[in-house]
Parts: structure tokens; C-alpha cells; sequence
């Protein structure tokens, strides 16, 4: 069976992800905030400056975690690029919208329009980098990454790519902000005071953020785990079902349940839409963590989750912040990732030791 590699990836999130040496302290599990934004990096480091001032927060973004996953890997082109995001360039169709009624649809100027579809970031990547070859958006909510995964395991596989850029972003704006908050979605200031695997009170915490990685069916002196394989389900019934999911998700990939060395759960805070998730953990039997009071709710928080797992296997080491009942593992050789959107689309991920 064909193995596919991570032989570079880049994270910008809330925390200082841009940096390849950062790796969690001591942060609290106790949040402040109920919306996690982005920590950004210096984007004339990966954006030519004359571009810059006409993209919006989301492309900036994506493309900076782009280009810092090739610099990961070594690469300055791949042959392929294949991005996922829920909402997409949100920001720049607010603004054309707007636009188009403050102006009374006269004389708007195009760049909004231009730059609001979903694969504005793929393309502009492709752009930069001069890649001709493949360029997908998927656009699945919260399985919009996982797809994308799977579109490029299987571009590898086919050997129809040597090397493929894949990643997840999705951005915080005022709006959707408001509307989620509006909506009871957002968890309230003052039910913060819980950790996510505690909570007791409805609605998450809102988050943002972009995670690339560079996929091959090759090692490389960079590489930080591999791949054993994903699934994407549409919906489940209950905890029960979504352990008879798993189970036939490790069926088909040929690994025990028993092999599993720790379990990143996607738990996002709401006591209600969390109830099948917690089921399923206590269901389990195995070493639990977290990542979500890390990164925020998001519809591509997988990729998040990814890299995070991904850095465990790597450096063996597994930071406390995510861990509950904290006890050192040691020999950690295969991670399930376990995420879901409000208890819709739940999304299965296993990546190995090298």
C-alpha cells in the first residue's frame, strides 16, 4: 500500500504556530476570550509588498501558510494545489455586497467581486509559485479540508502527483461574528470559566486560522508523520454509531484499535451539540486530548488538529495544555483525530510515526 507523507507543513493560529520551534508552554485550558484570532506573521516575508494592501485578511493568510509549508519542505513548486475552506473569502463578499448598496449597484470597483470566491487562495498560491498543474477548492463545511485530503491522497496514489499542497483556512469577520452570536452559537463571556471537556454551557468558542502541508509518496529529511487514511460521514444517529464508523474506518485501513496511541478530540465547548462526541470518548478506552480551546471552532479546525498531531509524532511529545489527566506517553505511534461541526459531519483522520 502506497504511504503518503507529510514532508512539510506551516499553522497560523491563535498561537505563535508561525514559529517551527513553538511548541505549546503553559497555557491555559481556561480561555478569556469567546473568538481566538489569528496570530499573524510578517506577511512582506512571504507576499511581494505591492500585492499585499489589495488582499484581504483570509488570502494574506492562506497564502503565507502556503508559501510556509513549501519553505518546511524544501520546495519552491509542487504539482498540485488543493485547498479547503467553509466560508471562504467571507470578508471580501461582505464588502461587495455592501458596496453594491451603498452605491446603488454604480460604480463599484471589481476587486471585492474578483477576490470573493473560494479558490481566490489556491489561485493566488498558484500565482506565486508559477503552478500550472491541479487547483481545487472544496467547499464541504466543516469536511471542506478533509476532503481536500482525500482528493490529494488520491491524486498520489494515481501517481498523477509527485508533490501536493494541501490545506484548510477559514477567517473570522465582524459579521458572521454577530450573526453566529445572535444565533446562540458563540459561547458567552461568562461561561468561560470551564475547560471545553468540562463545559456545561452551550455555544463554542469561535476561531480562525490557515494549516498547509506538503504531501508526497516519498520521504524527505523534513518529514513529520504519515497518513494512513480519512473518512468523511455525512451524519450519525448516535455514539454507537459513530464506534461502529470507526470501526469500519480501521477495518479498511488494517489498524487495531488497540495500535491507537492517543485520540485528538474535536470537541468544541456546547454541552448539547458535544453529547454524541463524549459518548464516543468514554466509549473508547484510550488517552484522550484536545484541541479546540487551542484553535477555536472553525469549519476546517481538522487541518489544525492535523498539524498538531502530526508535531506529537514528530517530537514525541504530547504538551500538557491539551491533555487533561496529564501523564508523559511515551512510544506515541498512531493518532485518530475525531472532529465534528455541531454534531453534524463527523470526520475521521489517522496519522502515524514515521
Amino acid at each position: 500500500m502506497l504511504e503518503i507523507y507529510i514532508n512539510g507543513m506551516s499553522c497560523i493560529s491563535n498561537h505563535n504556530t508561525i514559529d517551527e520551534n513553538y511548541f505549546f508552554g503553559d497555557e491555559s485550558s481556561i480561555l478569556s476570550s469567546n473568538q481566538l484570532a489569528a496570530t499573524e506573521p510578517k506577511y512582506s516575508d512571504y507576499i511581494p509588498a505591492i500585492a499585499i494592501r489589495r488582499m484581504s485578511h483570509i488570502i494574506k493568510m492562506g497564502l503565507s501558510a502556503g508559501m510556509m509549508s513549501l519553505k518546511s519542505a524544501g520546495l519552491e513548486k509542487v504539482d498540485a494545489i488543493i485547498t479547503g475552506t467553509g466560508m471562504g473569502c467571507f470578508e471580501d463578499t461582505d464588502k461587495f455586497l455592501r458596496a453594491l448598496l451603498d452605491n446603488d449597484e454604480k460604480l463599484l470597483t471589481p476587486t471585492s467581486f474578483i477576490q470573493s470566491t473560494h479558490n481566490t487562495i489556491g489561485g493566488q498560491i498558484a500565482l506565486q509559485i508559477k503552478c500550472n498543474g491541479y487547483n481545487f477548492t472544496y467547499v464541504h463545511q466543516n469536511v471542506s479540508f478533509e476532503y481536500a485530503l482525500l482528493d490529494a491522497i488520491m491524486l498520489l496514489k494515481d501517481r498523477d502527483a509527485s508533490n501536493v499542497l494541501v490545506g484548510g483556512v477559514d477567517e473570522i469577520t465582524p459579521s458572521v461574528f454577530e450573526l453566529l452570536s445572535r444565533g446562540g452559537h458563540i459561547k458567552k463571556t461568562e461561561d468561560l470559566q470551564e475547560p471545553i471537556w468540562k463545559s456545561t454551557t452551550k455555544g463554542y468558542i469561535l476561531g480562525e486560522g490557515a494549516a498547509f502541508f506538503n504531501l508526497s509518496a516519498e520521504t524527505s529529511p523534513s518529514t513529520y508523520a504519515k497518513i494512513i487514511g480519512a473518512k468523511c460521514i455525512q451524519s450519525i444517529v448516535d455514539s454507537d454509531d459513530l464506534i461502529n464508523q470507526l470501526n469500519n474506518f480501521l477495518s479498511e485501513i488494517g489498524v487495531g484499535k488497540d495500535e491507537i496511541s492517543l485520540v485528538l478530540s474535536g470537541n468544541s465547548g456546547d454541552v448539547i451539540t458535544d453529547k454524541n462526541i463524549v459518548d464516543f470518548n468514554n466509549q473508547l478506552n484510550l488517552p484522550i486530548a484536545y484541541f479546540k480551546h487551542l484553535c477555536g471552532e472553525y469549519y476546517t479546525s481538522s487541518a489544525f488538529a492535523l498539524w498538531l498531531a502530526a508535531n506529537i509524532l514528530k517530537r514525541q511529545t504530547v504538551p500538557s495544555v491539551i491533555f487533561p489527566n496529564y501523564s508523559p506517553l511515551s512510544n506515541v505511534d498512531n493518532i485518530l483525530i475525531v472532529n465534528h461541526h455541531e454534531n453534524k459531519q463527523y470526520s475521521l483522520m489517522l496519522v502515524s510515526v514515521c
